[in-house]
């Protein structure tokens, strides 16, 4: 009887020591388990916060700023790529309180500085409503500020014919600028447009020219009848609204 008693008593505390070793083990395992999990969160922690470089930077401001980072490209026909190489060395961009005129000078100065970057792939502005041309003088005179669509809008109907002159819009000169060789060819309609606008800005509005008659002892200094003819149609932009949205005025093309 004792022999039994103690063989019942020894198997019950090897049973007991048995669960208390598996116990031990998976406790052990679950702590392995959590430290590895801690382990992979603290790496995914890690992805979340590295630095980000100055193209990464420059890649997520753009998808923000798509429509308009696409405009200024094709207008000036320039390749993203190539343009973000040159604009992730510049963090003045993200404090730009106008990322249009920021962008126009940049390429400008850029176009100045390595022109192999560009191509001029020609586009007939005969091909564009009169809606979108108008639409994008409205706009550009937005961006700039000192220059009065009204005005610039009058001295394009009068020297166009309401933009009807379709050797000027096969030239994309809205504005009857001349060269030596000629009257000036843009390669596209925006980049004509805008070129008049930024001469009208720097040349003219930025030098005190500011109204129609001022205006014309430079821009037509013999003429005696393109004050008139421009103040005349000045009516027909005046109800105009304002285009300062990228978004509506592609919708016009």
């Amino acid at each position: 009887m004792k022999s039994d008693s103690f063989r019942t008593v020894l198997s019950l505390i090897i049973t007991i020591m048995v669960v208390m070793l598996g116990i031990i083990k998976n406790n052990a395992y679950s702590l392995n388990n959590n430290e590895n999990i801690i382990v992979q969160v603290a790496q995914i922690d890690n992805v979340e916060i590295k630095e980000l470089t100055n193209l990464d930077k420059l890649v997520l401001f753009e998808e923000e700023n798509m429509t308009k980072f696409k405009f200024y490209t094709d207008m000036f026909g320039i390749n993203l790529d190539d343009l973000n190489t040159h604009l992730s060395k510049d963090n003045t961009i993200y404090n730009a309180d106008n990322l249009d005129l920021y962008l126009i000078n940049y390429l400008f100065n850029l176009k100045k500085s390595n022109s192999k970057l560009f191509k001029n792939n020609y586009n007939n502005g005969n091909n564009f409503s009169k809606d979108y041309v108008y639409g994008l003088l409205n706009y550009f005179t937005n961006v700039y500020g000192n220059v009065d669509y009204v005005t610039l809008a009058s001295i394009a109907y009068i020297e166009s014919g309401n933009l009807n002159a379709k050797y000027m819009m096969q030239c994309n000169n809205i504005f009857g600028g001349m060269a030596s060789n000629g009257l000036i060819k843009y390669s596209n309609i925006e980049y004509g447009v805008l070129s008049y606008v930024r001469m009208m800005s720097i040349s003219y509005y930025g030098k005190g020219l500011n109204t129609v008659s001022k205006i014309a002892t430079k821009y037509n200094p013999g003429s005696t009848t393109w004050v008139g003819n421009v103040n005349s149609v000045k009516h027909k932009f005046t109800s105009y609204a304002t285009i300062d949205d990228i978004n509506i005025l592609l919708e016009k093309i």
